[in-house]
């Protein structure tokens, strides 16, 4: 099973159909979107079109309620964690401070004034959080997790034997091991802080995450800065 992940795509239409077009060349078998698609109907009606699996992000829990319909009832049903085979997806960290299983209840569970840093830490700067999901990976038995959030493509591994963390960032090939905890930011779709569009495709069957890199066309690109 070959799986495409992404996250983050703000609004931007061009970004989603060129890494969905890229991920479909390296012969992938699904996707899993991480979250913060944006307000746009047009990107979530893309999404659910494809039947692609999603985690609702802060863009989700905030924009709920402005959207109608159908449309409405398939993003209040976005999981906060989906849990597979050893692999875990979400948009920030596998664990939420109170029990808030649907896009649905954390829209209500959030209050003005709330900060959002709560449910959506950043990893990659905060590091009470980035080792509470190891902790959590740990005790779960989960070999590796996959985030959004952060719009910064990189990865951290740990070995709990000699308790050594190491991280890279991407463009990336890594083999995962059953001994290690490996934590995978996937970048950004749309609005990435480390240049090109980023995603990642995570082979189960051969334990390898690739973390991918997408350069546009000069169009998209014209198109691409305008979203910024």
């Amino acid at each position: 099973m070959r799986t495409a992940v992404f996250a983050d795509l703000h609004d931007n239409y061009v970004g989603l159909t060129a890494v969905l077009d890229d991920a479909q060349a390296q012969q992938v078998d699904r996707f899993i979107f991480l979250g913060d698609a944006g307000h746009q109907p047009r990107i979530l009606a893309a999404l659910q079109a494809r039947k692609i699996s999603c985690v609702y992000g802060n863009w989700e829990v905030s924009g709920l309620r402005r959207l109608s319909g159908p449309l409405a009832e398939w993003v209040s049903s976005w999981p906060a964690l989906i849990r597979e085979n050893g692999a875990a997806y979400c948009h920030a960290a596998p664990e939420m401070p109170t029990p808030l299983p649907t896009a649905a209840a954390a829209a209500a569970w959030m209050r003005p004034g709330m900060s959002w840093s709560a449910l959506f830490p950043r990893l990659h700067q905060n590091i009470d959080a980035l080792w509470n999901a190891l902790a959590w990976m740990q005790s779960h038995n989960v070999t590796v997790l996959f985030h959004g959030h952060t719009h910064v493509q990189m990865a951290w591994i740990w070995n709990p034997a000699t308790n050594k963390l190491r991280s890279l960032a991407g463009p990336a090939c890594i083999k995962l091991s059953p001994d290690e905890r490996t934590i995978v930011g996937v970048g950004s779709a749309g609005v990435p802080e480390d240049g090109a569009l980023r995603y990642a495709i995570y082979d189960e069957i051969a334990g390898v995450v690739d973390l991918r890199r997408v350069e546009p066309s000069h169009m998209e690109f014209f198109q691409l800065k305008r979203h910024r």
